[in-house]
């Protein structure tokens, strides 16, 4: 009982201070049309249904996380649609935690795991993404330094 309280507080404060979760997050994106230039719309001229690996994904399916792995490294988004998959790898990192997600991307292959971190680090807010966060994730890939305007 006390630690149903405690969530629904905790789901109160974050709606109060108008930050959404993870999950809260991520569900927004699978609740989004597939308008021009997003990521749904770009994946499927590449023939993946993404909005299917990112239900799955959500749902904690390993072969889904992989499949979002892969498709950022090997598909072709641009704009939007790449900042948004950028946006969405970061909401699943904290929705997965760092050891999970960590030993999901552990055994893709280094391209896949580079091109992975370089997407984390874009996302991440600034002052950007330091090593004692998200420490084993953080240690499968050199990373890259943005500078957002």
């Amino acid at each position: 009982m006390k630690i149903i309280v405690l969530v629904l507080f905790l789901t109160a404060v974050n709606a109060i201070a108008g930050e959404l979760t993870p999950l809260q997050r991520l569900q927004s994106y699978l609740d989004s049309p597939s308008e021009r230039g997003s990521v749904f719309a770009q994946s499927k001229l590449d023939g993946v249904d993404y909005r299917n690996l990112l239900r799955g994904a959500v749902a904690k399916d390993s072969a889904s996380l992989t499949g979002i792995f892969r498709y950022t490294a090997n598909g072709k988004l641009l704009g939007e649609g790449a900042e948004s998959n950028c946006d969405i790898l970061y909401q699943l990192l904290h929705l997965w935690g760092d050891a999970s997600f960590a030993r999901v991307l552990a055994v893709e292959p280094p391209k896949v795991q580079s091109v992975v971190i370089s997407a984390l680090d874009y996302a991440w807010p600034h002052p950007g993404w330091q090593s004692r966060e998200f420490s084993a994730t953080y240690r499968l890939a050199k990373h890259c330094t943005f500078y957002r305007r």
